[in-house]
């Protein structure tokens, strides 16, 4: 009604909003970045291979735990298809799961369960604790967590503030360092805990990249050029590890980005 031409969008609850999405996308182009929705009509999907994302960061709490321990997992909802999919990775990670699911393709069998533990032979996934995009609520589960957890030995957090959450969490329990933590995104918490030693490392998107192609892509769309949509309908936007040997260099990289 307001004149849009063209709509990229992120799905928040993508199994639930097929109809709504179809409904846009009958009408005028539609792609989907960041998350996808891959049950819906959407042209193309933009953005990072959300699974191997989570095995990224899966490989930097297993570097940093060779021993192995228990391991929490912190996110804001479970329902978006990036959530899914990046917890899945770090699972797979921990356990020795040699395999590689598409995450542009809907395979709702390859997820383990979100309640109870989930063992493997030198870590255990204690729980999935879940925020709805909330940092207060994020910061006191993981109080909570480190108080029923004695034993734990490392957290994931899968959501831009979720490390941080974590971090000020076990700063107030004194210990940092003692129990690690790997992250997502590129929080300014997060890098400066990275450089201090205190965060093992962070998995990181290229955003400025996201919405970079969404808008050539549609622009193409729009001036009549089918072509620039690929046959895999996805294009890729390849995640990054962030730690202690590359963090200075990416932190500057992202502020020129940011024109600071």
């Amino acid at each position: 009604t307001t004149g849009i031409e063209a709509i990229a969008i992120s799905p928040l609850d993508a199994d639930n909003q097929v109809e709504w999405i179809n409904s846009i996308g009958n009408k005028i182009p539609l792609i989907t970045h960041d998350s996808d929705a891959p049950k819906s009509n959407r042209m193309v999907y933009i953005g990072m291979d959300n699974y191997a994302a989570g095995r990224a960061c899966g490989e930097i709490l297993k570097k940093a735990l060779p021993d192995g321990g228990q391991v929490l997992l912190c996110i804001g909802r479970l329902e978006q298809d990036n959530s899914k999919y990046r917890r899945q990775g770090v699972i797979d990670v921990l356990l020795g799961r040699d395999r590689k699911i598409d995450f542009y393709q809907s395979q709702p069998n390859s997820f383990d369960p979100t309640e109870g533990e989930i063992k493997g032979d030198k870590f255990t996934i204690v729980a999935t604790v879940t925020d709805q995009g909330k940092p207060e609520v994020a910061l006191q589960k993981c109080e909570d967590a480190l108080v029923t957890y004695p034993e734990l030995k490392g957290i994931a957090g899968l959501f831009e503030y979720n490390p941080p959450a974590c971090y000020q969490a076990l700063k107030k329990a004194n210990k940092l360092k003692q129990i690690a933590l790997a992250g997502f995104d590129e929080n300014d918490v997060t890098l400066q805990a990275i450089k201090d030693g205190e965060c093992a490392g962070t998995v990181v998107q290229n955003p400025y990249e996201y919405g970079f192609q969404s808008v050539r892509v549609l622009k193409e769309l729009l001036d009549g050029n089918k072509g620039v949509i690929p046959e895999s309908k996805y294009i890729d936007i390849a995640p990054r590890a962030i730690t202690g040997e590359n963090v200075e260099k990416y932190w500057e990289e992202l502020k020129r980005l940011k024109g600071q």
